[in-house]
């Protein structure tokens, strides 16, 4: 209190009070304990506001750690020289994934936890490492990176092979060499379901397969998607003969009202196959492939980028939707990005960046075009506009961007923001499960004789729409009572995102017969494809008994899955998502009785 007391005086008066200060004046006589003047200027630093009360002050606010992200390499360095020095040992450095830790870090005791950080990791590093490792670093982890493991990090050569020029467009080579002899075999092969690879590989191995991918990988498939490969290299070759600037998105326009174009285009993909019956169409299951590809084609042409594939591809909403289940996720650091890139070359394109750092790769900074679904990977909130392309990893000159492994439906628990397009088309890929199976249904009701195709149009149109909409009547309702028992549960917009793993587990279900029964006799239906017999060539395939095995495995995994996403989403007791368990767990055995 009494050094308080003689700052203040100083400050007021310019006079320096040695030893007791006012309290005493008698002390003031002795020479030594005269008072001193001095025009000295001093400078206070305090985490707090100084409490200076008619002191004429001139306040300078200074940035804390967590604000000033750009500094925190020059800081590490600085620190770790120190540290390094006290040690008498050879300065350690940091690698750019540990650094990249610290910069995403919040640091909530400013620089002097930093430098606490780095003094215990100078002294856990072994003598004769030159690195400091990742466990000396144990306590640095940023909230978003919660329960993650940077594949990149722990999977070296993972970084190499996604960075190589063979990812993904070394993959497009093969996949168009499928694509392209398939696609013409549905036209001018034969047409039934046991001797046309067309239908074989898009209904036995495609949707089988692919669903099931869903849960690792998420949207991989639109990175290697025939659709987009053809129009990519039909844009690149029109615009090297004509160069052109091509229009830019009405991103505006798009985001209000692309996915439900998006969601027209998929209900009429339904109704295209329940009512014609593409499943044993060779033909006509060809024509959809190649209207896919129309559109990609046509849009590609018109606008830059691929507006097709994020905003008005059926077969890329559904994927984007089913994404955000994924094991997997690409994001990016934002505080990384924030305060050292300069470029932005992942997201508008760059030419190629030096890279700086020790260890990096010859094949990082590449030029890029920039993303091609304009979308900024410290921006994603989830996985629904990531094809996992590898554009931001090949550009980025800082290591920024991670390919996370995480617990599947994080998308769904972390702020996640839904909209009712994609609601929508949730819906309707649960409605198609009824849809596929109406004739059950049908007869349940007594309605044996009642058609169900492209002959009895009129009739049949309005019955599939009923069959698609059955799961948004029966969540609604759902819904509706459980808001009247509990009026803190949130909208139906944001719960109904828990039966998305019962969606998609519901549609794999449907189409484990075909992945077990026919997928593993390629050969011979290739083999009659090509005009011959195929008899004798080797099959690999299954019972119907363990198809139904696995269908109720995957019912039952769908019924656990969307339980736990349900209790996270709405945040009320159990007793409170009552009615929503209650039909969880009768959709199950519905599920049951209409698939198995």
């Amino acid at each position: 209190m009494e050094n308080h007391t003689r700052f203040i005086h100083y400050f007021k008066t310019g006079v320096i009070l040695p030893n007791h200060g006012v309290s005493e004046p008698s002390t003031l006589k002795t020479e030594a304990n005269k008072p001193i003047q001095s025009w000295v200027r001093l400078i206070l630093a305090s985490p707090d506001k100084l409490d200076l009360p008619d002191v004429d002050i001139i306040p300078i606010k200074l940035f804390t750690l967590p604000q000033r992200k750009a500094d925190i390499p020059d800081f590490a360095h600085y620190f770790l020289t120190q540290f390094c020095q006290e040690q008498n040992r050879p300065l350690l450095k940091l690698d750019q994934s540990e650094l990249r830790r610290l910069i995403s870090y919040d640091y909530p005791g400013n620089f002097t936890e930093l430098a606490e950080i780095l003094h215990r990791a100078v002294i856990m590093t072994p003598p004769g490492q030159g690195v400091i490792s990742e466990q000396a670093l144990w306590s640095v982890q940023s909230a978003k990176n919660a329960f993650r493991l940077d594949l990149l990090t722990h999977v070296p050569w993972l970084r190499r092979v996604l960075l190589s020029r063979w990812y993904p467009e070394g993959i497009w080579i093969v996949m168009m060499a499928f694509f392209v002899p398939v696609t013409i075999a549905g036209f001018i092969g034969p047409q039934g379901r046991d001797s046309s690879v067309t239908l074989n590989l898009f209904w036995a191995w495609w949707w089988p397969g692919y669903l099931f991918l869903f849960v690792f990988v998420g949207r991989i498939w639109c990175a290697v998607c025939p659709f987009m490969i053809t129009a990519e290299w039909i844009r690149r070759f029109s615009l090297l003969l004509f160069p052109r600037q091509q229009l830019t998105w009405n991103t505006k326009w798009l985001n209000r009202w692309g996915a439900w174009i998006l969601f027209g285009g998929f209900v009429a993909i339904y109704l295209w196959e329940k009512l014609w019956d593409l499943p044993h169409h060779a033909a006509l299951s060809a024509w959809l492939l190649l209207a896919i590809t129309a559109g990609a084609v046509i849009f590609s042409l018109i606008y830059e980028r691929r507006l097709w594939c994020r905003y008005l591809c059926p077969i890329g909403g559904m994927n984007g939707m089913f994404a955000k289940l994924a094991m997997i996720e690409l994001r990016s650091t934002q505080q990384v990005c924030g305060s050292q890139c300069s470029t932005f070359g992942c997201y508008k394109g760059s030419g190629a960046t030096p890279v700086t750092f020790a260890d990096a790769l010859p094949t990082e900074g590449q030029a890029t075009g920039g993303c091609p679904l304009y979308s900024h990977p410290a921006q994603l909130q989830d996985n629904r506009d990531c094809m996992l392309c590898m554009t931001c990893l090949k550009a980025c000159p800082h290591r920024s961007v991670q390919l996370n492994l995480r617990f599947p439906t994080s998308d769904l628990l972390e702020n996640h923001r839904g909209f009712w397009a994609e609601v929508a088309l949730l819906l309707l890929m649960f409605g198609g499960v009824f849809m596929h199976h109406a004739q059950r249904i049908l007869g349940c009701l007594g309605l044996h004789d009642v058609p169900l195709d492209a002959d009895h149009l009129l009739t049949s149109t309005p019955i599939a729409l009923v069959l698609l909409s059955i799961p948004a009547v029966l969540t609604y309702l759902t819904h509706a009572i459980a808001r009247l028992l509990d009026p803190q549960q949130p909208t139906y917009l944001t719960v109904i995102y828990a039966y998305l793993p019962f969606t998609l587990a519901a549609n794999l279900a449907h189409y484990i017969p075909a992945a077990v029964t026919e997928a593993g006799q390629i050969l011979p239906v290739l083999a009659r494809t090509l005009g011959f017999s195929g008899d004798n060539l080797p099959t690999l395939t299954w019972s119907s008994d363990v198809a139904a095995f696995l269908q109720g495995v995957t019912l039952l995994s769908a019924l656990i899955f969307s339980i736990y996403p349900l209790l996270r989403i709405t945040k009320r007791p159990l007793i409170s998502n009552l009615p929503h368990l209650l039909l969880i767990a009768g959709l199950t055995v519905t599920s049951f009785w209409l698939i198995i």
